[in-house]
């Protein structure tokens, strides 16, 4: 009588036929204790299914593993009054209806046909397997085997080797082999908020756009489907859209959330910033801009860990203050296999807002992409998970710079983050790959002064060595660099406008040489006071408030104030040698103190000279020994990654005249001697 449930019930299913009727009337006359024969591999399944595993998670793991679940009425129903659900249960009787009808129907594989991992991959009436590396049955144990299957009550979730990977910008809707937005994982800690809300989800361009909440006390997220164990590195970039509570948040959790390991951005809402100005954005949401009086507790990023003292719920330590809706902020999580984890918070530059270490556990861990308590939305651009990177071999450690570099070392250096190209009256010359709207000591540095005076600090991994050796030169296909061996703190003269406040300064074109204590241009000797043609449009001026700040792409004067600021300002050109050591005396100390309001003192240049180029040379390192010739270039390295310069402001000498052989137009002073050429 068993033999032919069973042979019916899996007829029912193969013609996608509800079970829960039998199961309900089996559960009457039937014991409820385990079978003595249920098989490892259903316990594993029931293992899954007591951990609350959602029902997809569970039943792409049953089809990936390729194997046929043999199950008698008694498993039928055991399962049943364990909480297996009825779907889960039909996936298990699927496998082996199919293990079944194969020999009848050759041409129709016994388990589904393992999908690649894309983002793109279309959905289908058999859910895809998790893992594509798992999807051949030789993966399962051989007949007879110990069973590999866990202790009862050991969570086991499936996890991807591989890492994930997802550029929400590309897709065209959400990756359902990747994320799921129904989880009782996502149950859990929305209860913790209060109420969950399914999130609303759009795709465009700009990114995945998240959102749904209407108020306080709710929360919606979406969840990964794969777990990770640690070591990995973990990086998302998002932008809260509204300055209200929460539009953001991330966990990495384990899913009985005894481990975890989140980073919130709070933008406001309860915690929004003391004397404000609202402001309503361009999707409608009121944006808030703080106009003084301090923040209250809550405003800023936090980070909570395991072991913290608080509940997942909470918080925990602030690592930045100050942040802004609209603003693409990267969170980086990477996570050791001691269980220690480093938190970093970046902004849309590469610029380092806050760091912090914690103790968080092995995981595996969950990624869950959240926001709550207002009404929120945040655009998610991507998300990374990898497994952590092997150390640098100690047999071949990143070269030092040569005490005089030669021509061969500034190519091989160079090359991954720009192309090399022979331009009429300058020869050899090296261009970066940078966007329109870039000149040099612009961005992604700022100015220290040191022993041997003004010395431009560069976070570009090739600013070691295009900012202190070579000249720069504007063509008609932009700013280039001209090679050259001797070196200096920055080649820059200045201009200040005492009485306005500005302050500016322009790199020296290709010709002009310090020669036994002074200038030489295109090889005449000029005076001290000889500003080498360099006309208004090569300047960048800034307001001396903004002297100290790194990236002067947000504080460069505007074009109509830049005529006034150079026409009023007094040209400075100080070099000169002190002690034997070369010096680029430039602004006078203590006219910078007056003018800056900001006292300071020189650093040692040896000491400042040495971490730039050992840290740049280990940043190169693996670009150098990676570049192939016709691959794409990036000035920040790692082709088609990483931030690119602005696309406005300050790069190319305004006025200039491409159709007249670089020179300039009529605004500009300089002379024509090759300049611009």
């Amino acid at each position: 009588m068993t033999g032919k449930i069973i042979s019916s019930l899996q007829i029912w299913v193969a013609h996608g036929v509800i079970v829960g009727a039998f199961l309900t009337v089996g559960n009457v006359c039937r014991a409820q204790s385990a079978p003595a024969d249920l098989s490892p591999d259903v316990q594993e399944v029931l293992t899954l299914s007591r951990q609350h595993m959602d029902d997809s998670v569970i039943t792409n793991y049953i089809f990936s593993t390729g194997k046929s679940y043999k199950l008698s009425a008694d498993d039928i129903i055991y399962l049943n009054n364990q909480g297996v659900s009825q779907p889960v249960i039909s996936a298990l009787l699927q496998t082996s209806a199919n293990s079944q009808a194969a020999p009848a129907a050759p041409a129709a594989p016994a388990t589904p046909t393992p999908a690649a991992t894309s983002t793109a991959a279309p959905p289908s009436a058999t859910p895809p397997p998790v893992d594509a590396s798992s999807g051949s049955p030789d993966n399962g144990p051989p007949p007879g085997a110990e069973p590999s299957s866990p202790p009862p009550g050991v969570s086991v979730p499936p996890m991807m080797p591989a890492g994930l990977q997802d550029n929400f910008y590309t897709d065209g809707g959400l990756n359902p082999s990747l994320w799921t937005t129904q989880s009782p994982l996502l149950s859990s800690l929305a209860a913790t908020h209060g109420a969950f809300v399914s999130p609303v989800l759009s795709f465009s361009p700009s990114g995945m756009q998240m959102s749904g909440i209407g108020g306080r006390n709710q929360f919606m997220g979406i969840q990964s489907t794969m777990a990770f164990s640690a070591p990995f590195s973990f990086s998302a970039t998002v932008a809260g859209m509204s300055q209200d509570a929460v539009p953001f948040e991330i966990y990495l959790v384990s899913g009985d959330q005894a481990q975890w390991l989140t980073v919130s951005g709070h933008l406001g809402g309860r915690g929004h910033p003391r004397g404000s100005v609202t402001l309503f954005g361009p999707f409608g949401g009121a944006v808030r801009f703080p106009t003084g009086g301090g923040r209250t507790p809550e405003y800023g990023v936090w980070v909570n860990h395991t072991g913290s003292g608080w509940p997942i719920s909470a918080m925990g330590n602030r690592i930045y203050g100050d942040p802004i809706a609209g603003v693409p902020y990267t969170v980086q999580m990477s996570v050791g296999g001691d269980g220690s984890a480093t938190v970093t918070l970046l902004d849309s530059g590469h610029d380092v807002l806050g760091v912090q270490s914690v103790p968080v556990g092995t995981g595996p861990f969950y990624v869950v992409l959240a926001g709550h308590d207002g009404s929120t939305y945040a655009d998610w651009q991507a998300v990374q998970v990898a497994p952590a990177s092997p150390p640098l071999e100690a047999a071949a450690p990143a070269p030092e710079m040569p005490p005089t570099p030669t021509l061969d070392y500034f190519q091989a250096q160079l090359a991954p983050y720009g192309t090399w190209e022979n331009l009429p009256g300058y020869g050899l010359c090296w261009q970066p790959a940078v966007g329109p709207g870039w000149r040099p000591y612009y961005d992604g540095g700022n100015w220290q002064y040191t022993d041997a005076g003004w010395f431009w600090q560069s976070d570009y991994p090739w600013g070691d060595i295009a900012f202190h050796y070579g000249r720069w030169a504007y063509t008609v296909g932009g700013w280039v660099w001209v090679p050259g061996y001797d070196y200096a703190p920055s080649w820059v003269v200045w201009r200040h406008d005492d009485a306005d406040g500005y302050i500016g300064w322009a790199p020296l074109p290709p010709g002009a040489v310090f020669v036994n204590g002074g200038w030489v241009y295109n090889g005449a000797h000029v005076g001290v006071d000889f500003d080498f043609g360099l006309g208004v449009n090569f300047f960048t001026f800034v307001g001396c408030d903004h002297f100290w700040d790194h990236n002067f792409r947000a504080w460069v004067v505007p074009h109509d104030r830049v005529v006034f600021a150079f026409n009023h300002s007094v040209f400075v050109s100080h070099y000169g040698f002190d002690h034997g050591h070369f010096v680029a005396f430039g602004m006078p100390r203590e006219r910078m103190v007056v003018l800056t309001h900001h006292d300071f003192h020189p650093v040692a240049v040896a000491a400042i000279r040495h971490d730039e180029e050992i840290h740049h040379a280990a940043v190169r390192y693996n670009d150098v020994h990676s570049f192939h010739v016709g691959s794409q270039p990036s000035a920040w390295g790692h082709p088609q990654g990483g931030w690119q310069s602005p696309q406005h402001g300050g790069g190319q000498p305004q006025g200039h005249q491409e159709n007249n052989s670089g020179h300039q137009g009529q605004n500009d002073n300089s002379h024509q001697n090759g300049w611009g050429h």
